[in-house]
Order: structure tokens, then sequence, then C-alpha cells
């Protein structure tokens, strides 16, 4: 994921009701299992299923109904399929990077029941122009679709336009295209921080992995 890029997952609303009675405003995402589980993850064996139930983990999407081919053409009206998606299971957009479009968005669903395992999106923040056009359809298919959003720290949020630039205000992604030099040292503050109190050499590939996870 590209700094510039603000990520959200599109949950249902029915499911998050269904399991708490209510729309908390925040789900639990283990971040310290996450970290665990991405160290020890064997790529050529595979995505195991995490030991631990989170707000990522959690089949939000069974027994929900969604039509993902029409969704799916809605989406194409806000951004290109992506070259690699030719998978049956999966649906994917990519913008253009160098056109500051680098937005992009994707389904992944069970072909032969349709229920959908993750369906998320990605918004490049360097043109906000361009970034607001993508947000507010990704909004409104949300919208229309009683669809609820998580950000990367599990607050919720119904898909309305003032919540979600509220909070893009004060994401990583806005502080880094304000102020690249402030928000790089901010990182690396945190990293000297974490290091005294885990004196681990970290390799390039973990800081990579903590930064997004």
């Amino acid at each position: 994921m590209a700094v510039w890029q603000y990520p959200l997952i599109i949950i249902p609303k029915k499911a998050v009701v269904e399991k708490f009675n209510e729309v908390p405003e925040r789900l639990f995402i283990n971040h310290k299992g996450w970290k665990k589980y991405w160290e020890n993850i064997n790529l050529n064996k595979g995505f195991p299923e995490p030991g631990f139930e989170d707000a990522k983990t959690i089949k939000w999407w069974k027994n929900i109904d969604l039509n993902i081919q029409e969704t799916a053409n809605q989406i194409d009206e806000l951004v290109k399929r992506g070259d690699w998606t030719n998978d049956k299971d999966f649906i994917g957009w990519k913008g253009d990077s160098e056109k500051e479009e680098d937005n992009d968005c994707h389904i992944a669903y069970d072909k032969k029941t349709n229920e959908i395992s993750e369906f998320q999106f990605r918004t490049d923040l360097r043109n906000m122009e361009k970034a607001t056009r993508f947000l507010t359809g990704m909004l409104e298919i949300c919208s229309n679709n009683s669809l609820l959003l998580m950000n990367t720290d599990g607050l919720l949020f119904e898909p309305k336009a003032e919540l979600i630039f509220k909070d893009l205000e004060k994401s990583d992604s806005i502080k880094f295209l304000t102020d690249p030099e402030e928000f790089l040292e901010e990182i690396s503050n945190d990293e000297e921080n974490r290091i005294q109190f885990n004196p681990v050499k970290p390799s390039i590939w973990d800081r990579i992995k903590n930064l997004f996870s």
C-alpha cells in the first residue's frame, strides 16, 4: 500500500447489528496477533486462518445477499479493472498512479456460494478532486446497500462524507502529504521507542509490515 492511500474495509451493517445489537464505535483489531501471524507465515504453504478472532477474521458476509456483479459494474464507473483480475473468485480494480489516480478496490468471494470474504478499497489522496470523486462514488454504493466502513484502527463509520473526511484528515496519508518530513520523523521516533523496549533489530520487511498492520 502506498503511503498516500487511505484504506477502508467494507462490512455489512446487518451483520454488525446482529453480533452486537448495535453499531459500536470501534471494533477490536488484534494488531499484536496479526504482527505475530505475518512473522510466522510461510508463503509456500499459503495463508492459514489466524488463531484468533477480531474484526478482520469474523465472517461478516455470511448469509448476506449482495449482488456482486451489479456492485462490480457500479465500481467500474469509478475505476478501471486491474490487469491481474483473472481469478474466478476475485474482482480487482486499479487506477493510474502516474495520473495521481492510484485508487483501488477488490472483492474476494466464493464463486459457488457468492459469499464475500473481503471487500475493501483505497483512495489516492494526492489529488483531492479525483479522490473526492472516487470516494463519493464508493460511499454511495455503500449507502445504497446498507454497508459500513471500517478504518485500520477498527473505527466504524456510516457511509457519510462528513464522517469519512473527518477521519481522513487524521490519517497517516494526510499527515505524509501535508508534511512528509515531520511524518517520517514521527515514524522514526516511534520505531526507536519500540526498539528501546524490544531491542531486537528488525528487518526492513518487519518495519514495512509494522507500519501498515
